[in-house]
């Protein structure tokens, strides 16, 4: 198995990627955070041991999610050296170009493109195996910074999912307290409410606030769920969405020109390991420490192991596979 690059990636923070839309979606946050705690947890369930684990486990998902949401917005992707050169000796794949067989080269950065890194035209560079650029984060998701990503989805849909079921739950006790004619408390400060009170006074701002918070959430869960779905099955084969878009690409272009391909042998991918090889090559060689939140960039970026690293150590093999890339 070949050996990762293991210079450290440098931690710097970029700063002025917060814009507008980074603002907005910690705006989302704030708003989800508050209307669960302050209009849901704290009225209704108090601060006893179901209002206390509910808040915990509320607090401890989200700001994770925050953390991770933070760490692809301001940490770099992943940037290919200045300097690097492709080794076809080294190496048991070379990509290159699918019109001349040549090593892949950057003409915007002027320098070779390591494997799996593609050329962003939103974040004008290169960027370590380029999964696709995010305009949530207003930044790529590559190589250093795919498992705070991915583990980002693991942490949010958590959260979203919990916020989601305390504003079902607590609108169904809403209806329930009304219709009975019981005192209701709401509002941050756990005030009762009459239907019969003022606006500020009564049970219909709290409510408002919550449906808003409500039709917030819930399209935001499909969404984020299905897209956390979706890079599982990713991971499980160790590909990018890129990768996936090539395979699909060269597919269809081989259906268009007539060409009958096996569906086994459409297109090897290369960097597939087997699913426990995979998951390491995601989140570390640790299981015990995959869910933890990373504390700086993912290190290397500039060589991956391959299936055929093994075999080609066997046979004496020192010829790379051409894989053919635009």
């Amino acid at each position: 198995m070949a050996v990762l690059d293991e210079a450290p990636a440098p931690c710097v923070l970029y700063l002025s990627r917060i814009n507008l839309v980074v603002l907005g979606v910690l705006v989302v946050f704030g708003f989800l955070y508050y209307v669960s705690v302050f209009c849901v947890i704290v009225p209704w369930l108090s601060y006893s041991v179901p209002g206390i684990t509910n808040m915990g486990l509320l607090t401890l998902t989200t700001g994770l999610s925050l953390y991770c949401y933070m760490f692809c917005v301001l940490l770099d992707a992943g940037r290919p050296p200045a300097d690097y050169q492709p080794d076809q000796e080294q190496s048991s794949v070379l990509e290159v170009k699918r019109k001349d067989g040549a090593p892949r080269f950057c003409q915007k950065c002027n320098h070779y493109k390591p494997p799996r890194s593609h050329h962003c035209r939103k974040c004008q560079r290169c960027v370590l195996r380029m999964d696709h650029h995010c305009p949530w984060t207003n930044n790529c998701i590559g190589h250093a910074n795919y498992r705070a990503f991915f583990l980002f989805l693991i942490y949010v849909n958590a959260a979203l999912m919990h916020v989601v079921g305390l504003l079902a739950a607590h609108g169904l006790h809403i209806l329930q307290t009304s219709h009975a004619n019981r005192v209701l408390r709401t509002g941050p400060q756990a005030k009762p409410v009459q239907l019969a009170g003022g606006w500020i006074e009564s049970v219909w701002l709290w409510a408002v606030l919550q449906a808003v918070a409500f039709m917030v959430a819930l399209p935001l869960t499909i969404g984020l769920l299905l897209l956390f779905i979706w890079h599982v099955q990713l991971i499980m084969v160790n590909k990018t969405t890129i990768e996936y878009q090539e395979g699909v690409t060269a597919n269809v272009t081989a259906a268009a020109s007539g060409i009958v391909v096996a569906a086994a042998a459409s297109f090897q991918h290369p960097y597939d390991l087997g699913l426990y090889a995979n998951m390491m090559h995601i989140f570390g060689s640790n299981p015990a420490a995959w869910l933890l939140p990373p504390l700086r960039p993912t290190r290397g970026g500039t060589a991956y192991p391959t299936k055929w690293d093994e075999g080609r150590a066997d046979d004496g093999e020192h010829e790379a596979r051409l894989l053919g890339f635009t």
